[in-house]
């Protein structure tokens, strides 16, 4: 395997970040957290699922860079980078969206939809008082870790966890301790996202919100794109100066620091950051264990009312 940037490989900030991706895979997650490794549950390296970690392989990542001890369970590939943008969406299209790259199914809004665009209220008034969202931005996946086994069983102590009964403590003490889901991959590297929310006040077509977009998009970006030449500008975004609607700009991974495009992308091999998870719900690896189908309920529960503390959740329902 071959570094996939032209730029100089931080060896130590990138060795750094991969050992705790890999340590990450496994573990539990409350999927209403956005993506980042310090909201994984337990202590590092504590997985809730088996995986075999005493046939051990080193992973070549450089010619001068190995990663040592990878349990033959992960899997390390290279990633493609390129753009991606969005249609012109309804707040629950774009949940959908984000969930399906989560390796999820449903239309809930998890915490990195929410923390990218800003949400933070009930999820049924973000959505009324919301008419449209659209992004676009430029993705750098380096590396992508995750389970190669199909089968994951969960470990013995966390089914003996599971309450048998509804008991509102009990539940709300497992969630905060193991998770909604559980991560079965994680990638690193850079992403620069433009990310634009239509109120519904706003009195804007969607064709006006794409080519807003697009505006924003060649003024954050132009410099790598090369679309433009000397004496020519992009068009102004100031044309929708108060027509109710918020860009938010947001990085991860290289130096933020750096303004242009250009420059940044090149530094995401010195600091790269986890840009993607994918999960699979804890309870969909507990089919035969009592109590699954109070377990259930209660996450049902917290991730349609997360707004609220776990025990004032369940002892209303």
């Amino acid at each position: 395997m071959t570094d996939p940037s032209s730029a100089a490989v931080n060896s130590d900030a990138l060795l750094t970040t991969l050992s705790n991706a890999i340590q990450a895979i496994g573990r539990g997650f409350d999927v209403t957290s956005d993506i980042r490794l310090l909201y994984c549950k337990g202590s590092h390296g504590s997985r809730l699922i088996q995986i075999d970690e005493d046939d051990c392989k080193d992973i070549s990542i450089s010619d001068d860079l190995v990663l040592p001890h990878v349990s033959v369970d992960i899997q390390c590939s290279c990633g493609s980078k390129g753009w991606e943008a969005t249609p012109v969406w309804g707040f629950l299209e774009m949940s959908e969206y984000f969930n399906k790259r989560s390796g999820l199914s449903g239309s809930i809004p998890l915490g990195s939809f929410n923390a990218m665009f800003n949400f933070s209220g009930s999820w049924h008034a973000d959505a009324a008082a919301t008419k449209s969202l659209a992004m676009m931005g430029y993705f750098i996946p380096l590396y992508k870790l995750q389970l190669s086994r199909s089968q994951l069983d969960l470990r013995n102590e966390i089914k003996a966890a599971v309450p048998y009964s509804w008991d509102p403590t009990a539940l709300a003490s497992f969630i905060e301790n193991y998770g909604t889901h559980v991560i079965t991959s994680t990638t690193i590297g850079g992403r620069d996202v433009v990310y634009v929310r239509q109120h519904e006040s706003s009195l804007l077509s969607s064709a006006d919100i794409e080519n807003y977009v697009k505006d924003i998009a060649d003024q954050r970006f132009t410099d790598s794109q090369g679309e433009t030449t000397q004496g020519e500008t992009t068009a102004s975004p100031m044309k929708y100066k108060d027509k109710n609607v918020t860009v938010i700009f947001r990085r991860r991974g290289g130096d933020d620091l750096e303004q242009s495009f250009a420059k940044w992308a090149e530094t995401v091999n010195l600091a790269p950051d986890v840009i993607d998870m994918t999960f699979v719900p804890i309870v969909s690896l507990l089919q035969d264990v009592p109590g699954v189908k109070h377990l259930n309920h209660a996450i049902d529960l917290y991730l349609e009312c997360k707004t609220s503390h776990l025990l004032k959740i369940f002892n209303t329902s």
